[in-house]
């Protein structure tokens, strides 16, 4: 959970600044804060994040003749997932005290196996099977199971 809403936290930060740039660069943006903490709130729905507002918002802009405002709409939700993509495995690892690498890999696998819902579902299922074969893994697998000492 700490992990998700600094992941969110980070968005409305990223967002909030991205959204007053373009407010103070003319681009017709309407109360940037709101705007950000509306952002802020669908990235923290499950399945939804802030592509659900920025990419039909970018697109109906570039439709309706506010074409520059359409692609700095599109770029700033690119910058926005790229840093979320980078962070977001340091943070949730750091969270649940597992390797970025690993947590990497049981959300790709959970991806793998069922969908987006798989990439919550897998780093639980590492943090479960972690907890049982902690014993194994701290005391190492040789000598539990030679009971040396």
């Amino acid at each position: 959970m700490k992990a998700q809403v600094t992941l969110i936290l980070i968005s409305f930060v990223i967002s909030l600044i991205g959204l007053y740039i373009l407010y103070f660069a003319g681009l017709n943006v309407g109360f940037p804060l709101i705007t950000a903490i509306g952002i802020a709130f669908v990235d923290a729905l499950p399945i939804l994040g802030s592509g659900t507002i920025m990419v039909p918002w970018g697109i109906l802009s570039g439709l309706n003749g506010d074409l520059t405002l359409g692609i700095s709409i599109i770029i700033l939700w690119i910058i926005m997932s790229m840093v979320r993509q980078f962070i977001e495995p340091k943070i949730v690892s750091g969270n649940i005290g597992i390797h970025p690498i690993f947590t990497i890999a049981a959300m790709y696998t959970g991806f793998k196996f069922m969908g987006i819902l798989g990439m919550f579902v897998g780093p639980i299922v590492l943090i479960i099977l972690k907890n049982v074969f902690s014993n194994f893994l701290d005391g190492g697998i040789i000598k539990t199971i030679f009971n040396l000492k």
